[in-house]
């Protein structure tokens, strides 16, 4: 199966598109490789990007002040990566989209994304409806950080990404639950001794 097929089929489960309109994406997305530490955007750069993973994996993440890495998420096959906030405010990424491992990618210019959710209005449902998941998605994530001790916010992660953990190192997986590799180490021994 091709990437478009699979973004086709992301798009019906989203937003019921009708059949007649999927082939407008093959004139939007172009298909992109990504080798692992290439970038899809960086901070500081204009946000002018869709992407849908069809195969691979990305990290977003903002660099700190004292120059770390802080992950905001990971994205999959079957997801979509764009800096939403970015495009919305017409300001540059405050994010980084890194491939963590080789990916492929159907890129689409944001006006030619923009163009095509303007034509049917299936299409203006399927962008509400991303708009909705990615402001839901960040509202979590602001109330686990804020709220939530890191063994939870750990928990929470393997919960929401079971298919990422042997993809990721633990450095990276630290940096999203919002602790120290070290710190993580003792919650994973915690949890390791309270299932023994």
């Amino acid at each position: 199966m091709d990437g478009y097929e699979a973004l086709d089929r992301y798009l019906i489960r989203l937003a019921d598109i009708p059949r007649d309109e999927l082939p407008r994406t093959r004139q939007v997305f172009r298909p992109v490789a990504l080798r692992r530490g290439e970038v899809l955007f960086r901070a500081g750069e204009p946000a002018d990007k869709v992407a849908f993973v069809t195969r691979g994996l990305l990290a977003l993440w903002y660099s700190a002040a004292d120059g770390r890495e802080r992950a905001l998420g990971f994205r999959a096959e079957d997801e979509l990566v764009c800096a939403y906030g970015a495009v919305l405010r017409g300001s540059p990424a405050h994010a980084t989209a890194e491939a963590l491992e080789d990916s492929t990618l159907l890129v689409a210019s944001r006006p030619a994304f923009d163009r095509l959710c303007a034509g049917h209005p299936s299409w203006g449902r399927a962008l509400a409806r991303l708009t909705d998941r990615l402001y839901l998605q960040q509202e979590e994530r602001q109330r686990a950080l804020l709220l939530d001790d890191a063994e939870t916010r750990y928990r929470d992660f393997l919960n929401a990404y079971p298919h990422l953990g042997g993809r990721l190192t633990q450095r990276q997986i630290a940096s999203f639950v919002g602790v120290t590799p070290v710190a993580l180490s003792r919650i994973r021994s915690r949890m390791a001794m309270n299932l023994g």
